[in-house]
């Protein structure tokens, strides 16, 4: 599952710098390193999550209130949730410069 490949350049909109493998979509973190996630979402809601490469920390956003009206929208809600599970997985941790 952990063999990835990149993704393409629409989906780069998505998930920046991802890598994705039967399932599982590596992402790059902030602090340095990966982790890995399966998201999801349908009318009205998005769930994201975040496991460290590690399996030491998790994160997980859910929202029951999805803006799906426009791609822009859809867009900010992912990188808003993205940068909530970059947060929280990076926490406490040494920054890489």
């Amino acid at each position: 599952m952990k063999q990835t490949v990149p993704v393409s350049a629409d989906v780069q909109q998505l998930w920046p710098g991802g890598r994705y493998g039967l399932g599982l979509v590596e992402r790059p973190l902030t602090c340095g390193g990966t982790y890995w996630s399966h998201e999801g979402g349908d009318g009205g809601y998005i769930t994201l999550n975040g496991v460290t490469d590690d399996g030491r920390r998790s994160a997980a956003v859910s929202m029951s209130e999805a803006r799906g009206d426009t791609p822009e929208h859809i867009l900010d809600q992912k990188n808003a949730a993205s940068t909530l599970i970059d947060h929280a997985l990076c926490a406490g941790a040494p920054s890489t410069p």
